[in-house]
């Protein structure tokens, strides 16, 4: 008999600002992403279907639903029995763009589980699984984690689940926190002040692009790919040139936008950067801990007539280092306070949505990393690992990369109701040519 007790790693606490944060707007526009993977190889329904049940019941953020209490937004468990994952099977004719779709298909947090598996399985050894998640409960990282836990234990020996504890939001570990008031004041104002007037001077926007929210929005995706020699080449030239692969990937995403605009001697952009935190935050976070432990950092920029790929690469890796440093990192809840209590309608998200819309006009870059080859039993072999993410209305384009078996996977979403694809086919094709010019010695 399956027990209905909550279990041993139940969750009940608030949600953190920045919990709070993506729940709220995602009342607005839907804020889902997904986590998918690229299978050659037999996966067999049932030990899937038992690998998934035993990766929810070791989250406890998969096991819980959005309740309101007292005014304020809670994750609450939910028994197992009352609300199991399981997969849903689909056809692989078509993948990409049920994936798109995903990103449109709303959760109601008031019922668990916040997250769906999709398994898209064709007439070959080929097929697709994919993790759809609320963005409350999980960044890329660790849904990917989540993911490779599930086809682990899909396709090796069965182990007995490992119970996780129910980890506290972010801002419960916020690295401010860690410093003293005094030391943590000085440092944020030395940060403001080495910024200086440069930091009041406004950012462009894309040409022609409405970052309002509109009633509708078609979130486009479009695929790009980094084969193992370019990778390893512009990792590589980014050691060389004292800089980081998201440098790389954000100087390229600059560029290919600043080409969009009318000849000027020089322009300002910002980037909007989606930074792990899980190093810097107190509490010894691993990525095994599933949740939203992500910060979003801005940097803006200048361009040149003659723009040199590898200062800017660095400027945008100083740019987050200094921000990181100057206790900068973990400040959403300046916007949201964890105990400020909104109504859950679309007045409330247009008000927030609001205020995030006036930090600088940007793109956004969110980058997972390398995650390292994951070695699968029966046969079983994984050939890609990638993610999309529906993006804020504010922002024009929203690039995320993962790197996986030595290969970086690329992909550019937009709204198509705001960008034309073939705007988006060229700033993604710019992107890529950027980098793939960026890695040659």
């Amino acid at each position: 008999m399956t027990s209905t007790r909550p279990g041993p790693a139940s969750i009940d606490r608030p949600l953190g600002s920045t919990e709070n944060l993506y729940w709220l707007l995602d009342k607005l526009y839907c804020l889902n992403f997904v986590v998918f993977a690229e299978i050659e190889g037999r996966l067999d329904s049932e030990r899937l279907a038992a690998a998934l049940a035993t990766v929810q019941l070791e989250n406890p953020l998969l096991r819980a639903r959005i309740a309101s209490v007292r005014g304020r937004r809670w994750f609450k468990a939910v028994p197992q029995a009352l609300a199991p994952m399981r997969p849903e099977l689909l056809k692989l004719t078509g993948w990409r763009r049920e994936i798109e779709r995903q990103l449109h298909v709303p959760f109601d947090t008031g019922q668990a589980p916040l997250a769906r598996l999709l398994w898209f399985k064709g007439s070959g050894r080929k097929s697709v699984l994919a993790l759809s998640f609320h963005h409350a409960v999980a960044d890329g990282r660790s849904g990917a984690t989540v993911l490779l836990d599930v086809l682990r234990r899909a396709t090796a020996a069965a182990r007995p689940p490992t119970h996780k504890p129910a980890q506290p939001s972010s801002q419960e570990l916020d690295l401010i926190r860690s410093e003293s008031r005094l030391r943590g004041a000085l440092k944020q104002t030395r940060f403001w002040l080495a910024r200086g007037k440069d930091a009041l001077q406004p950012a462009r926007q894309l040409p022609g692009y409405d970052p309002s929210p509109a009633e509708r929005r078609q979130v486009r995706v479009r695929a790009f790919e980094l084969d193992p020699p370019t990778l390893a080449a512009l990792q590589g030239q980014a050691r060389e040139h004292g800089t980081t692969v998201h440098g790389a990937l954000g100087a390229a995403q600059l560029l290919a936008l600043d080409a969009r605009f009318p000849a000027e001697a020089r322009r300002r952009l910002a980037l909007t950067s989606l930074v792990d935190l899980r190093g810097a935050l107190s509490g010894g976070l691993t990525d095994a801990d599933l949740g939203l432990y992500i910060s979003t950092l801005c940097t803006v920029h200048t361009t040149q007539p003659a723009p040199r790929f590898w200062d800017l690469a660095r400027e945008i890796r100083d740019g987050l280092a200094a921000t990181l440093d100057a206790g900068e990192g973990n400040l959403i809840h300046g916007v949201y306070p964890a105990g400020l209590a909104l109504p859950a309608g679309e007045g409330s998200a247009r008000w927030m949505q609001a205020i995030v819309a006036a930090a600088p006009s940007s793109s956004m870059l969110t980058n997972i990393g390398r995650i390292d080859t994951v070695e699968l039993g029966g046969g079983v072999t994984l050939s890609s690992l990638a993610f999309v993410v529906a993006p804020p209305a504010q922002h024009p384009v929203c690039v995320t990369a993962a790197s996986y078996g030595g290969r970086m996977f690329v992909h550019l979403l937009y709204d198509e109701l705001k960008l034309s694809a073939g705007s988006a086919r060229q700033i993604g094709s710019a992107l890529m040519a950027q980098l793939r010019e960026a890695a040659r010695p």
